[in-house]
């Protein structure tokens, strides 16, 4: 027998047993770039496909970062430094907006 969408099924029961174990007691939000390699298209259309998107934002030195691709959001055990929750978004969608939804 075939489960679908069994591995963040799986991902959630390994987060709970770390809580329960006690490696995992705080969190972090953050996220991650992730190139793609598809066609383009206009960004209304993205937004409402959740297709992959630009994104221009400024990295730790200032510097200009423009990518085409999506955005792994992250909420980050701080003790152990361990992924607690995690969402795959087209590039452009905000941390800020995503955070929430991580963190509970």
């Amino acid at each position: 027998m075939t489960r679908k969408n069994l591995a963040p099924h799986l991902f959630e029961d390994l987060v709970a047993q770390c809580q329960e174990a006690g490696i995992i007691d705080g969190n972090h939000v953050d996220s991650a770039a992730i190139h793609a390699y598809e066609k383009k298209e206009p960004e209304r259309k993205s937004e409402l496909t959740g297709n992959a998107n630009w994104e221009v934002k400024l990295d730790t030195f200032g510097n200009k970062v423009k990518w085409f691709g999506y955005k792994l959001h992250l909420a980050v055990d701080t003790k152990s430094e361990l992924p607690i929750a995690l969402k795959v978004t087209p590039a452009h969608v905000n941390d800020g907006d995503e955070g929430p939804t991580l963190i509970k």
